[in-house]
């Protein structure tokens, strides 16, 4: 009986809290307390709200619409590869395949398939025909009402490469090579590291920018090209073996929405089978680090084609 009668008193003595009738007061404060603390908190939090709203105000007064104040590692662009499967970490995947194995495959080649969308005839007939050997000035001045020009990329150009099943069936894989994009990151003064090149039996054209593909595993090129050292058995498309810098530099979303990041495939012609390969693809140009620390500039994946 004395706990129910204290559970009554301690329920009477909330229920006062939450309002009492002769001191007219909810929850312990009366009507003029209540319009004293709403008003300070008005006040407050207005002053917060306009504090940010002019601090945003000032820093977005000084940014640049079109280019990031700060690209930090993208400063040096890096490539990717496609397909881009079982991603273990930011450098490196697995492109392990049974050449009789249609099933084994099939995923890559639907992964190039929805890659390889976006550059279709049909979604770039507003874009423009570019001179190959062209570039866009850098000292131009684009707006939103004159964008700097938007070139088309031809998949044809792309040879085997451009459609299913891209020579996964016959144990002759494509990969699709781009630079990642940086804006204004491109100089068409900028020439491929000619004596690289050179030395893996590919040509040399100043206004390229060059990806080239090797055996990664030091003393074990035979695995890839069948002669050490020489890449006849890798072959590029487009077949003048390199990336106009039509394409650049690149401009941003912003100028650029319809932008279409130019592609260089790569066929390995003759992998030995069953054996694990780990290639590399590196991207040639001044501007262009090659940095094991930083991993920029080249991108390194595992190559199997098993019997």
């Amino acid at each position: 009986a004395m706990g129910k009668k204290k559970e009554e008193k301690n329920l009477r003595g909330f229920m006062r809290f939450l309002y009492n009738k002769e001191e007219k007061s909810i929850l312990g404060r009366n009507s003029a307390s209540w319009g004293r603390i709403l008003i300070f908190y008005m006040f407050y939090y207005a002053f917060l709200a306009a504090l940010f709203a002019i601090s945003m105000t000032i820093v977005l007064g000084t940014l640049d619409p079109d280019v990031p104040r700060f690209q930090t590692r993208l400063q040096a662009p890096g490539i990717s590869v496609q397909p881009k499967l079982n991603t273990k970490t930011e450098r490196t995947s697995e492109i392990i395949f049974k050449q009789s194995d249609a099933g084994s495959y099939q995923k890559y080649v639907d992964t190039l398939t929805d890659f390889l969308a976006p550059y279709s005839k049909a979604k770039q007939v507003d874009l423009t025909d570019c001179p190959l050997n062209g570039s866009v000035k850098m000292n131009q001045a684009y707006s939103k009402d004159s964008p700097p020009p938007v070139c088309k990329f031809d998949i044809d150009n792309l040879g085997p490469c451009k459609q299913p099943p891209y020579g996964y069936d016959k144990g002759q894989p494509c990969i699709l090579v781009k630079v990642n994009r940086a804006v204004g990151n491109a100089d068409s003064n900028a020439p491929p590291l000619k004596d690289v090149l050179m030395a893996r039996n590919r040509p040399y054209n100043p206004k390229r920018l060059y990806i080239s593909c090797y055996d990664a595993t030091s003393g074990n090129q035979t695995n890839l090209n069948t002669a050490a050292g020489v890449s006849a058995n890798t072959v590029y498309y487009p077949e003048d073996n390199g990336m106009p810098f039509t394409y650049y530099p690149y401009y941003g979303l912003n100028l650029q929405p319809e932008y279409r990041s130019p592609l260089v495939a790569v066929q390995f012609m003759n992998v030995k089978r069953n054996v694990e390969v780990r290639v590399r693809c590196k991207a040639y140009a001044l501007n262009i680090v090659d940095s094991k620390r930083m991993s920029t500039g080249y991108f390194t994946f595992t190559l199997q084609v098993n019997e």
